[in-house]
């Protein structure tokens, strides 16, 4: 049988250990260790990755010295963890994958308050919390680069096939290579062969302690994104300095740093697909022969096949969409690729990692959950007709899993077209990517026999006499408090704008009270058809409510729309006639008047649909609340609202 993706499954030698394709799970945190330690959890999410089909399977950070220790970090330096790293080599190797370990160090890297312990390279501010460190003493330096050693080969014994070093993402050996934060004047500073002296001296200590045999890749920045600092000629001549003393057996080029360029990290949905291919690429005579693996919004098996055929890169590192899909691997060997359930690059990870929760998925209800590594539910006892009402993500999400569970399901929606409000978001600039997973959504209703009707009444739920009702009804944007006069919600102008396909021009005026991804994807739109946006907020800045890394790409865009649009925080509206809105400042009670308006719409937060949930219960028919019409959700916990319906009825 012809292979349909030949260079990504086929086999591929790294180090003399033969990995069965050239597909890695990325690093990604999950906040899923505790105290140190390896949990169960942990073990279940990377053997799923394993189990999927990945060739090679990276350890999120892993901390790597006593100096690096924080609770959600397993402590490698540890020979307490011994047990713990044991049997995460033995399930993930068990489903054939190699194991690397990846070390890291903060050092001066901190998302949240200033650090008073924290050590880097120079007493330089670290971008994000402003935190100083100390400077490390040249002996202090070494006593790292022994530890690093020390870690790599406990995870040798415990049955790892390799280690990563972080040298990215703004962290300890970054600090070192970059020129902006190592102002050294002894041998772990100066030019490019002194600042990359932590890293090599950290591979030739690893090397020599754990063999050849044992694969050694590092992870560095093709760019960071901070002005003087590493962009891709200076990574070059890093690379070229690093490689000429102890070659590793595999390089991985991600980029960004802490601060402005943290958005770099994970290039979201409203970036090209490998946006910064170009960068790494340029690194190729740099490398001298080591094998390159590629990140960064890599889409499907069809990309990651034509990325190994141009040269650019040996191996293809997936973190985002393996925790959308772990079978991605095995569904690409098996031609199933439009089952592959696609990551839409929102961020929603990383926000949930953010904010100290464990890792989640907005299109993988399962993922970062117990049930992650599990069977599919089990079919259900008897077959019952379900019927769901509404056909957004939630609604689609139930009516799929209930079907593949057995039973008869009718999706009853009030327009022809399924996604809801999700339809409307995939619309906005930028936005396509959630488009592809409505699509898999439907794909997935359809192969599992949901039969789609129109209706939304309580009549037309009672004509198909259900044994039981799934309410997902969604929510609507109510007026904003305390105003007078007219506007639009957001949805609605939203929609009107979307159905004209001409720009209008004037001013424009958006109430911002939700903070949501699509809020600000509306605002592009806005200022793609008016001349003028004026973005109002009752909070003390825009993007409260999306991922800090998402944040960062809302913020850039807009500004670049400057002086087309001006941001004003602490205001509500008050009332809006003949085409002039009158605000006022919620702090000072302070009052203005802005004329001439061409659009005043607002995105408030949603209200439940209600009226059905009683008229059913009336009637015996059992019924079920979920997403929108339980209570405002972003898409990660609509979807995983529809999986628990899917799985409760």
């Amino acid at each position: 049988m012809t292979v349909a993706f030949p260079r990504l499954l086929g086999g591929f030698e790294l180090a003399g250990r033969r990995l069965r394709n050239r597909i890695g799970y990325g690093a990604m945190t999950t906040r899923m260790p505790r105290d140190g330690a390896v949990t169960e959890a942990l073990v279940a999410h990377l053997s799923a990755r394993a189990a999927g089909g990945a060739g090679l399977v990276v350890t999120e950070a892993l901390a790597a010295c006593r100096s690096a220790a924080v609770p959600a970090r397993v402590a490698v330096w540890d020979e307490a963890q011994f047990g713990g790293l044991q049997r995460l080599a033995a399930a993930v190797e068990g489903q054939g994958a190699a194991l690397l370990g990846q070390l890291w160090h903060a050092g001066n890297a901190h998302r949240d308050a200033r650090s008073l312990s924290a050590i880097g390279p120079s007493a330089v501010v670290d971008a994000a919390s402003w935190t100083v460190p100390r400077a490390l003493t040249s002996g202090e330096v070494e006593g790292l680069v022994e530890e690093y050693a020390d870690s790599a080969a406990r995870l040798q014994r415990a049955g790892f096939s390799g280690v990563e070093i972080s040298a990215a993402h703004g962290f300890l050996p970054l600090q070192f290579l970059s020129p902006v934060t190592n102002l050294r004047e002894d041998r772990w500073g100066g030019d490019a062969v002194g600042r990359s002296a932590f890293t090599r001296a950290i591979l030739a200590a690893i090397r020599a302690r754990c063999g050849a045999g044992f694969i050694l890749g590092v992870k560095m920045p093709a760019d960071d994104g901070v002005p003087g600092s590493i962009d891709p000629a200076e990574a070059a001549r890093l690379v070229a300095a690093i490689v000429a003393d102890v070659p590793p057996d595999l390089l991985c080029f991600s980029q960004g740093s802490h601060g402005p360029s943290l958005w770099m990290h994970a290039p979201d949905m409203h970036e090209a697909p490998m946006p910064f291919r170009e960068s790494w690429a340029s690194l190729r005579q740099a490398a001298r022969g080591v094998p390159i693996a590629a990140i960064g919004r890599i889409m499907g098996p069809a990309m990651a096949e034509a990325l190994l055929e141009s040269g650019d890169a040996q191996m293809v590192m997936l973190a985002r969409p393996l925790l959308a899909d772990p079978q991605w691997p095995a569904k690409a060997a098996a031609g199933q690729v439009e089952s592959i359930r696609p990551c839409i690059y929102c961020n929603a990870c990383w926000g949930e990692i953010d904010r100290a929760s464990t890792i989640g998925c907005s299109v993988n209800p399962r993922g970062g959950t117990p049930a992650d590594a599990a069977p599919p539910p089990a079919p259900a006892e008897a077959s019952r007709h379900v019927v769901v009402v509404g056909a957004g993500v939630a609604g689609l999400q139930a009516a799929a899993v209930a079907a593949e569970r057995g039973h008869r399901v009718t999706l009853l929606s009030a327009r022809p077209e399924a996604g809801g409000a999700a339809r409307l978001h995939a619309a906005l600039p930028g936005c396509g990517d959630i488009a592809g997973f409505l699509a898999y959504l439907e794909r997935r209703a359809a192969v599992a026999g949901v039969s789609r009707r129109l209706g939304s009444s309580v009549a037309d739920i009672q004509a198909l006499a259900p044994d039981v009702a799934v309410l997902a009804t969604g929510a609507e944007m109510g007026a904003p408090r305390r105003m007078t006069g007219g506007g639009q919600d957001l949805r609605s102008a939203l929609a009107e704008l979307l159905a004209e396909d001409a720009p209008r021009g004037g001013l424009a005026v958006l109430f911002d009270h939700d903070h949501t991804a699509a809020t600000y994807a509306a605002a592009e739109l806005l200022l793609a058809r008016f001349g003028r946006l004026l973005l109002l907020t009752p909070r003390d800045a825009i993007a409260r409510d999306v991922p800090a890394i998402y944040g960062q790409g809302v913020q850039r865009r807009l500004a670049a729309a400057e002086p087309r649009i001006e941001v004003l925080i602490h205001r509500e509206p008050v009332d809006f006639a003949d085409g002039r809105l009158r605000i006022r400042h919620i702090l000072t009670g302070r009052e203005v008047v802005v004329p001439d308006v061409a659009l005043f719409t607002w995105s408030t937060p949603r209200r439940p649909r209600a009226g059905l949930e009683a008229a059913l219960a009336e009637a015996g028919v059992p019924t079920l609340r979920i997403g929108d019409a339980v209570a405002p959700r972003l898409l990660l916990s609509a979807v995983r609202d529809g999986q628990y319906a899917g799985e409760a009825v």
